[in-house]
């Protein structure tokens, strides 16, 4: 009998977590889950947990711990909550992890899973974004496969061996372009909410659906790149793919280029990401080229360019720039979707935020913390000081 491949995910209930389960069901022979985690969706961490009997789950909301301790009771499964209670899911010796916790809180739980983890995949930004240094420098220290799941660093990981990367002139990161890549700037100037969580091509969370329609998300997996691949800024290029078919390019010195074409199914990239190094059959859509017909390729709309030509910057910058740079993108997002700030506003708030804050000092764990709150909390004051009550 078959070896089955553990797998603890760090939020399950997530866009990522759901599509990682899914996967996980087309092959229950080849996969057992070991540990869920989520923030606050008790019903579909119930729902998961009767299905795939991980041993331990955690809810990060203390408040909703008794909750999903009566639904799972009798279900032999341990259930722990809070920060401490997710980073308990990550103290078990683990086949594979995949981190998917939006934001900043998947920090803590993602390193120790690196010691734990025969296998990392690592969808959480904010790992790279916000540590990057940090975290590649304990990667490079263990035993841990680090495999993205960004479909367009998990292309770019497919495509190309990077222990021959001299032979590599650039990489391409390809992006949708979001809903107003053809927005003038008096259109931008009018979005609303609605009209910005619809993304033309992926179903996602809203964090992430509006950092594509101000193309943040684009801004940090430029940075993202430059941490996985040891890339130099003027190496990572950017072009607006609207088909979302190519989903990322690399270009050798010889002048040839190799792209990784596949449906914008984020199922996909897991797939692989859970098999590597093998491949295996996947039901899955398959492209038709016939079908498809034109691939196309454009510039990033030129009022929306601030945001990539920010990644940029905060890494020729360096030091804490690109935390710097998350920690207020988070925020001013956090008002808009609150209808707060208008869109536009999203960019203007960031670039502010990095052009007054001081190069404060890295040096560890408790450092970026610190600074993140620091940041979250400068930019708060200025958006209730130039934009009115925001409460």
């Amino acid at each position: 009998m078959l070896k089955k491949n553990t797998v603890s995910i760090l939020g399950s209930t997530g866009s990522i977590g759901t599509n990682t389960l899914n996967v996980i069901s087309s092959n229950q022979k080849k996969f057992s889950v070991l540990s869920l985690s989520s923030k606050n969706n008790i019903n579909l961490l119930t729902k998961q947990s009767v299905l795939y009997k991980p041993k331990i789950v955690a809810i990060q909301n203390k408040d909703k711990y008794k909750d999903l301790k009566n639904n799972l009771f009798g279900k032999r499964i341990k259930v722990v909550a809070g920060d401490e209670g997710v980073i308990e899911c990550t103290d078990k010796k683990v086949d594979i992890t995949v981190a998917s916790i939006v934001g900043i809180a998947g920090l803590k739980p993602t390193l120790n899973s690196i010691n734990n983890s025969s296998k990392l995949c690592l969808a959480n930004k904010e790992c790279l974004v916000s540590a990057g240094y940090f975290f590649m420098k304990k990667i490079s220290r263990s035993n841990c496969k680090l495999l993205p799941i960004d479909s367009e660093h998990n292309a770019i990981f497919q495509l190309c061996d990077f222990k021959k990367k001299n032979n590599v002139e650039s990489i391409t990161l390809t992006a949708s372009g979001g809903p107003f890549r053809k927005h003038n700037l008096k259109k931008l100037k009018k979005v609303s909410l609605k009209n910005a969580l619809k993304h033309p091509n992926w179903k996602m969370g809203n964090k992430i659906t509006i950092d594509s329609a101000t193309m943040m998300n684009k801004a940090f997996e430029i940075i993202e790149a430059f941490h996985l691949f040891n890339l130099k800024l003027n190496q990572i290029k950017v072009v607006v793919h609207p088909e979302s078919i190519i989903h990322s390019l690399v270009n050798f010195k010889d002048g040839s280029t190799t792209a990784l074409l596949c449906d914008h199914d984020m199922r996909i990239p897991i797939f692989y990401a859970l098999y590597w190094p093998s491949r295996e059959s996947f039901n899955v859509k398959k492209i038709d080229l016939f079908k498809i017909r034109n691939l196309s390729f454009e510039k990033p709309n030129i009022h929306l360019i601030d945001s990539i030509n920010l990644a940029y910057y905060v890494l020729k910058k360096g030091g804490p720039y690109s935390l710097i740079f998350n920690a207020a993108n988070e925020v001013a997002v956090k008002f808009f979707l609150k209808q707060k700030i208008k869109f536009m506003d999203i960019i203007k708030i960031v670039k502010k935020i990095i052009s007054i804050s001081k190069k404060h000092s890295i040096n560890n764990l408790e450092d970026i913390y610190s600074v993140d709150k620091y940041i979250r909390e400068l930019t708060e004051d200025y958006i209730f000081k130039t934009y009115g009550n925001c409460n």
